[in-house]
């Protein structure tokens, strides 16, 4: 697409964004590659400010298939839309939101840069040196645009995010195995528990969800570098329930702790 076709894609995206609102999106509209999918993603994120962290997909020859790419990709999270829940529980409005979905997923938060280097990919020692903590965390996933568009056009809307919400750090996670670690999201509604998820992070690469930050690092055009504070999240290890409602949910994740969210009407 040109520049001015561009530039009305990045508004329409950047205020369904804003705004919690679906679109509709005109199949001419849709990117024509990869580079041009990124291209509109990155001009969306800086309509809305800062990045806050990424999201990470296709890491699987049988994701990629699916989503019919040939390589990992990566979406960009406003930083606007990334909350800290290590202290206190996160709030957020269901009104804020179209057709939410929750997903628990083991994220990594950077400490120190990684910038593009196409020349020398980098190792995975590189890369844990470079991540301060593992952060458990909840993604609200949502759809602002049609479903059925194809990889490239959610690519362009932010892989279908909504919101990132990351609680407790660990900066000693290097001996956790995470193939057996379990994982349960449960709803507190005026005293009545419900479990709303089960899961664990087998679920990511056979329990290895640290090897999709070392291939977010590595995918080529996907980011403009991972930047210190930067959160990457890992993919969902308890499939992705619709928000049943209002409610005060809580995600355990054994031994790393808990992330609480408070939904309002």
């Amino acid at each position: 697409m040109d520049d001015r076709e561009l530039d009305a894609a990045k508004s329409a995206l950047a205020a369904a964004r804003r705004d919690a609102r679906a679109i509709d999106w005109p199949r001419e509209r849709t990117p024509h590659d990869l580079a041009e999918a990124y291209r509109l993603q990155a001009a969306v994120v800086g309509e809305l400010g800062a990045i806050g962290g990424w999201k990470v997909a296709a890491v699987t020859p049988a994701q990629r298939t699916a989503l019919a790419v040939g390589q990992p990709i990566g979406a960009a999270i406003p930083a606007r839309f990334v909350q800290d829940a290590r202290h206190a529980p996160a709030r957020l409005r269901v009104a804020d939101f179209i057709a939410p979905k929750l997903e628990c997923e083991i994220a990594f938060e950077l400490g120190s840069d990684l910038p593009p280097r196409p020349a020398q990919a980098y190792t995975r020692d590189e890369v844990r040196r470079a991540v301060r903590a593992l952060r458990i965390a909840v993604e609200i996933v949502d759809w602002r645009v049609p479903r059925g568009l194809g990889t490239l056009v959610e690519l362009a809307d932010g892989f279908n995010n909504g919101a990132l919400v990351a609680g407790a750090a660990c900066a000693e996670w290097d001996a956790t195995d995470f193939a057996r670690l379990p994982i349960v999201l449960v709803r507190d509604r005026n005293g009545t528990r419900d479990e709303v998820a089960r899961g664990s992070a087998a679920a990511i690469l056979d329990g290895d969800p640290f090897a999709t930050v070392v291939m977010l690092a590595n995918a080529p055009a996907a980011t403009r570098g991972l930047a210190a504070g930067d959160i990457v999240t890992t993919g969902s290890c308890t499939g992705a329930p619709p928000l049943p409602g209002p409610g005060r949910y809580r995600a355990d994740f054994a031994q790393l702790g808990g992330v609480e969210l408070d939904f309002v009407a």
